[in-house]
């Protein structure tokens, strides 16, 4: 009997869960307003600090003046006297999903600077694009912040 109300209360809870995946996506106005990271810096001039002396960055994604048709963001980690880590991923914004994401990770000692780029799907005539950069930095002794930026981008 308790197998039986187990298995009511598993397949019930499982019905919950689908039908909450099959409700209207919110508009991108309600997704750019979600919460993101804590300790999240969203401008290109500040860096955000973290460990002893370490800090991280995430540029702006902007439309690329070096390669045609594509947007990219450079982002970056320093930390003196050790080895330092970054994550950055940039994700292009369609409706209520990100449709293309693209990661690039790198290692280095005291400075790591990662570049990133997705092709522009701008047409003329269409809004702008959001793009959204999330980084993850790190060092040797385990220190960890993260950073996110997003712009919308016609190119």
């Amino acid at each position: 009997m308790r197998r039986v109300r187990t298995l009511a209360i598993s397949i019930g809870m499982s019905l919950l869960t689908t039908s909450s995946a099959l409700a209207t996506p919110p508009s991108p106005a309600s997704i750019s307003q979600q919460p993101t990271f804590p300790n999240v810096v969203s401008r290109l001039n500040n860096k955000i600090s973290f460990g002893r002396g370490c800090d991280g960055q995430t540029d702006y994604p902007h439309v690329s003046k070096h390669v045609r048709l594509t947007v990219n963001v450079e982002a970056l980690t320093e930390c003196p006297g050790k080895e330092v880590f970054i994550t950055t991923t940039i994700s292009r914004h369609s409706w209520w999903i990100f449709n293309e994401t693209k990661t690039v990770s790198g290692k280095g000692f005291q400075k790591i600077k990662v570049n990133v780029a997705l092709p522009c799907k701008w047409k003329s005539g269409q809004a702008p694009i959001l793009y959204v950069v999330t980084s993850h930095h790190s060092d040797s002794s385990g220190a960890q912040q993260n950073t996110e930026t997003k712009a919308s981008i016609k190119c």
